[in-house]
């Protein structure tokens, strides 16, 4: 004989317990995917969080190495104006050295090309433009006068003889002469006497 389960279980077995009910499935899931939203959502805020603490810090480093930078640079540029400043001083006391020397130079300069039988009797300078007056006991000696002026490397060539007068001086026939010449460089104004003794005859 054949016997047919119509029920579709077998007689005295129990039904699968369900642990969430059928009708509230839904609303376990949607409260399933809420939880796992707010969780992600958490995990992505702490995220977000250490990286702007980080960022922060970043910055916070920066700033700081912006102000040292600052600060060097305004070190580096106290340095600078302080190097100007001491170029500057240098370069004045390097002139004041030279206008020193000048007067000195152009002095030693025309004694050193006075020749024999030569004196001189005023000497003027207006700018780099040099006028010496004086007398000698020939034409030769003004010529090699003006001729050791311009060999001598301070004036600038050539060096001109103005005028020559023959002239009577102490019973003695003499030239009396103009030369002018032109300082080749800067040299401080010197202004000598007139009449004042600069070199006698043979000196």
């Amino acid at each position: 004989m054949i016997k047919v389960n119509l029920l579709g279980q077998p007689r005295g077995v129990e039904a699968p317990r369900e642990w969430i009910p059928r009708d509230q499935r839904s609303a376990f899931t949607g409260l399933a995917m809420l939880l796992g939203t707010g969780v992600l959502v958490t995990g992505w805020w702490y995220y977000l969080h250490d990286q702007r603490s980080d960022l922060d810090l970043r910055i916070a480093a920066a700033e700081t190495e912006i102000i040292q930078l600052k600060d060097a640079a305004v070190l580096v540029e106290q340095a600078q104006q302080r190097k100007a400043e001491l170029g500057e001083r240098l370069a004045l006391i390097e002139r004041l050295r030279a206008g020193k020397r000048g007067p000195v130079t152009l002095i030693e300069t025309i004694n050193y090309s006075v020749p024999e039988g030569l004196w001189l009797i005023e000497l003027k300078q207006t700018g780099a433009a040099v006028q010496i007056d004086g007398r000698a006991m020939s034409l030769t000696a003004v010529t090699d006068f003006a001729e050791r002026l311009q060999t001598s490397g301070l004036f600038k060539r050539p060096v001109d003889i103005v005028t020559t007068v023959a002239e009577v001086f102490e019973q003695a026939n003499v030239v009396r002469f103009v030369v002018r010449a032109e300082a080749d460089g800067l040299i401080a104004p010197i202004d000598l006497p007139a009449g004042a003794p600069k070199a006698r005859p043979g000196a």
